[in-house]
């Protein structure tokens, strides 16, 4: 028997991946550093905290409920029932008119969402709309333009679940790499600073990396090319900074990457063994560029 009294809500909270994987949470930190504006004290770590929620478990469940368990796609049924003879109505339309068919047409979508796609995906609407809320709350609780950004993810989760996502497609990636690298870049960047170009363009150079190691995980042909010659754009960057020692440390990252791939030639097992090249080469960058500009 389920207890009279309780909490209406449950989340459930698990880790998808290891610690050591390149993501959102990363790309929010190295964007954060690379406006060489953060400061070290108990209050900035609660808000960095906050803000790797946001773009982290949260955007990441919106982005899991949309492009892969596709709720969004189940809202375009291949079939819909036959309408039921009480419903909705619209005085004065007579069957068979333009009026009257669109009558019977809300009716049998009416039946096909309290028979077939309420009982199926009900909940997990509910929760994306309740997640996609708390998103927009945290988000707006530092800066509009925050605020905004998580309003362009959502945007674009809500425009990923249309399609069943595929790497190996032509575009494959495209709009993941943005929700999960760019935009948290940009919103770590925007948090106490304003996202200048140096930003922005350092930005680009991971998420072209990022594009092109989820492409070289869909067999893209060149997709190494992406991959490795977003962190040559980078390297080339913080030398026309003339900040050496940050462009030496992602050379030398990348050098290492570029030892793995000689021993592991499988997209699978080259990525998975960069992964600490990948963090480590993102939040140098970051903090160099942070350190250059300031």
């Amino acid at each position: 028997m389920q207890a009279p009294f309780g909490s209406i809500l449950n989340l459930t909270v698990f880790p998808a991946r290891s610690w050591l994987s390149l993501g959102p949470g990363w790309a929010l930190l190295a964007g954060l550093l690379s406006t060489g504006a953060i400061e070290f004290k108990l209050a900035t770590l609660i808000q960095v905290l906050t803000l790797w929620l946001l773009v982290d478990p949260l955007l990441g469940a919106l982005w899991e409920l949309s492009a892969q368990q596709g709720i969004w796609r189940r809202m375009l049924p291949a079939q819909l029932p036959p309408p039921t003879p009480r419903g909705f109505y619209l005085p004065y339309a007579l069957p068979g008119s333009v009026a009257g068919r669109w009558v019977l047409q809300a009716r049998r979508y009416a039946a096909w969402w309290r028979g077939q796609f309420w009982p199926d995906a009900g909940q997990r609407l509910v929760a994306f709309g309740l997640v996609a809320g708390l998103t927009l709350l945290i988000s707006l609780s530092f800066n509009t333009t925050l605020g905004w950004l998580t309003l362009l993810a959502l945007g674009l989760i809500i425009l990923s679940g249309q399609t069943q996502p595929n790497l190996a497609a032509p575009d494959g990636g495209r709009l993941q790499s943005i929700v999960q690298l760019l935009l948290p870049w940009v919103m770590g960047a925007v948090v106490w600073s304003n996202l200048g170009p140096l930003n922005l363009a350092l930005g680009i150079c991971y998420w072209v990396t990022y594009l092109g190691g989820l492409r070289m995980a869909g067999q893209h042909h060149r997709a190494e090319i992406l991959f490795f010659l977003g962190q040559i754009a980078a390297v080339l960057l913080l030398l026309a900074l003339r900040w050496l020692p940050g462009a030496a440390m992602v050379g030398a990252l990348l050098v290492g990457q570029l030892v793995i791939k000689t021993k592991f030639s499988q997209p699978a097992d080259f990525l998975a063994r960069a992964q600490l090249y990948l963090i480590l080469s993102l939040l140098v960058a970051g903090w160099s560029l942070g350190q250059a500009a300031g």
